[in-house]
C-alpha cells in the first residue's frame, strides 16, 4: 500500500502525460511526455501497427502507457533503438501481453550508457529495467502487418529503422531529430549516421514518422539533406583539426550559435550530450583514418 502511494506521488510529481491519435493507414502514435521532457522541448512516441508496437516510451509513464494499450492485441516489440526513452517498458508489456522484444545487435544492448544510466538520464526518463529481448530479424511479420528493418546506426549500434512498403510508412526513432549537425551523444558516429540517412532515403517512404512526435510526409529529400550537411560539418571539422585548431575552438567556428546553452547542456549531462562530441565523433571516426 505504501508502494502503491510512494509511486501515485512520483507520477504525480513527475507530471505524466499520455495521449493517442491516428496518423496513417491503421496507425495508432502513443505520445508520452512528463514535466521534465517538456523542459526539453521533448516529447516521445511510440506506434503501434496493427499488432505490433514500435517502441514503448519511458519509465516514468510506465502506467499511463500501459493503461493506454490495455485491450489491446500486441504480437511483437519492435524496437528502433536500445535507449531508455524508447525501450523504457519493454520488460512489462512484453510480460503483460506475452509478446517478444526484437532489438538490433541485442547483445550490445546494455552499452551506451544504459546499463548504468548517469543522473540526468535517470532523472528525465527513468531506469528502464531489465528484460529479454531477441535478435531483431530482416522483417517482423504481425497478423496482418509487417515491418522490414533497415540497419540505421549512427546515433546508437542498436538503431534501425523500420519501414512498412504496403503503406510507405517509416518509423525512424532517433535518426532524425533536428535538420542539419548537432550535439551528439559520446558513443555516435557521423559517418554511420550519413550513410542510414541515405539509406532509409532510398526506399522513397511517403510517411515518415519520428521517435520524438514528428509526422513527415515525403522525407527522402529532408533525409538528403541533412545527410549532406552532416557530411560537409565533419568535412570542415577534419579540415580545422588538421590545421592544429583545437577542438572547442572548432566547435565555435563550425556552430556560430548557441555556444552557452551547449556548455550548459554539457556540464549536465556529464559531458555525454554536446558538440563537442561531434568534433571528436568526426575526427575519431574519419574515413580511412588509421
Amino acid at each position: 500500500m505504501r508502494q502503491t502511494r510512494l509511486r501515485q506521488v512520483w507520477q504525480s510529481i513527475q507530471g505524466a502525460r499520455v495521449w493517442t491519435d491516428e496518423v496513417g493507414e491503421g496507425i495508432t502514435r502513443i505520445r508520452v511526455t512528463s514535466r521534465w521532457a517538456r523542459m526539453l522541448g521533448f516529447e516521445v512516441s511510440a506506434y503501434l501497427v496493427g499488432d505490433l508496437l514500435v517502441d514503448t516510451g519511458f519509465a516514468h509513464v510506465r502506467q499511463q502507457v500501459l493503461s493506454a494499450l490495455e485491450g489491446w492485441r500486441i504480437e511483437a516489440i519492435c524496437c528502433t533503438h536500445n535507449h531508455e526513452d524508447h525501450t523504457g517498458n519493454c520488460g512489462p508489456l512484453a510480460a503483460i501481453h506475452g509478446c517478444r522484444v526484437f532489438i538490433r545487435n541485442h547483445g550490445l544492448r546494455w552499452g551506451e550508457g544504459v546499463r548504468r544510466l548517469k543522473p540526468y538520464r535517470a532523472w528525465f526518463w527513468g531506469e528502464p529495467g531489465r528484460f529479454d529481448a531477441e535478435e531483431m530479424p530482416d522483417e517482423v511479420v504481425g497478423r496482418h502487418r509487417s515491418l522490414r528493418a533497415l540497419p540505421a546506426p549512427g546515433h546508437s549500434i542498436t538503431h534501425v529503422a523500420l519501414w512498412e512498403e504496403a503503406t510507405g510508412t517509416v518509423f525512424t526513432g532517433d535518426l532524425f531529430i533536428s535538420p542539419g549537425a548537432s550535439a551528439v551523444l559520446i558513443q555516435e558516429n557521423p559517418y554511420d549516421l550519413v550513410d542510414s540517412l541515405r539509406r532509409v532515403a532510398a526506399v522513397e517512404p511517403r510517411l515518415m514518422l519520428t521517435g520524438h512526435g514528428l509526422a513527415i510526409e515525403d522525407p527522402a529529400p529532408r533525409l538528403c539533406t541533412k545527410a549532406d550537411r552532416v557530411e560537409a560539418t565533419a568535412a570542415r571539422v577534419v579540415e580545422l583539426h588538421q590545421t592544429g585548431m583545437k577542438d572547442r575552438d572548432i566547435v565555435r567556428e563550425v556552430f556560430r550559435g548557441g555556444n552557452r546553452r551547449d556548455r550548459n547542456i554539457e556540464l549536465l549531462t556529464q559531458g555525454e550530450f554536446s558538440r563537442l562530441n561531434f568534433i571528436r565523433a568526426a575526427v575519431l571516426h574519419e574515413p580511412g583514418r588509421g
